[in-house]
């Protein structure tokens, strides 16, 4: 997209109401594939309905200067920043972090994204599992359950409010279950969270990319905060 193109297609996103306007913060300069990684993790924020601009999406051929006079100018009409992970090792990522300190601006991370992206994870190895069984006639009810339950996560995960913590969104989704819809939940997606994102890591560690190690590891670490989040709740639909 030209540069007019692209700054005019922020603009309008940016001047739209409704979701949360993001900001997307991390290392550029030295980092051969900041393109790729940035537009990754845009596409991931734009599936949980934010709104983001993106800075890898920028022409080359202008000075730094230029560029960061631009990124904050962009910055100034967001709602939030989102750090990724490498921000520290960039001088601009962490001038645009202190001036969305100072904007009074939302700081976001990963670690805001863990929860969405383990249920996420969940509901795909539950569908994969489900659509196997579904040609059993004595396991096809429970895989279609399975799958109307996975479906209904993933738009909910879709729907989470940027006002509320991911736990706060959660026990939301939970709360507009149906009561049998409940049980089934917590039965098949959260009792055995850890265990389904255990197997995942030991058939895909060896192949997996650094950041899909990181992710799932940091998937497996969040499925011992679902299962103490619901742990009353598990008991008693023990």
């Amino acid at each position: 997209m030209p540069f007019i193109g692209t700054l005019l297609h922020y603009t309008f996103c940016i001047t739209n109401g409704g979701a949360m306007k993001v900001y997307l913060s991390g290392k550029i300069t030295g980092d051969s594939n900041y393109r790729q990684k940035f537009s990754s993790m845009e596409k991931e924020l734009l599936f949980y309905g934010y709104v983001v601009f993106n800075p890898a999406v920028l022409p080359d051929g202008f000075e730094y200067e230029d560029y960061m006079d631009l990124d904050l100018l962009i910055l100034s009409r967001c709602d939030a920043i989102f750090l990724m992970r490498d921000w520290r090792n960039s001088p601009g990522a962490k001038r645009e972090y202190e001036e969305a300190k100072r904007l009074g601006l939302r700081i976001l991370t990963e670690a805001d994204l863990k929860i969405r992206r383990t249920l996420l994870q969940l509901c795909r190895d539950s569908k994969r599992l489900a659509e196997i069984e579904q040609d059993d006639d004595a396991n096809k009810n429970w895989a279609d359950k399975i799958i109307k339950l996975s479906d209904n996560v993933e738009k909910k995960i879709e729907c989470f409010s940027p006002h509320l913590s991911e736990e706060e969104n959660l026990l939301q989704v939970y709360e507009d279950f149906e009561p049998e819809l409940k049980r089934f939940f917590i039965e098949e997606f959260i009792s055995d969270s850890d265990k389904q994102i255990e197997y995942d890591m030991i058939e895909r560690l060896s192949g997996a990319e650094f950041d899909e190690k990181v992710k799932l590891a940091q998937m497996y670490s969040t499925t011992a905060e679902l299962i103490e989040l619901f742990k009353g709740k598990m008991d008693k639909a023990a």
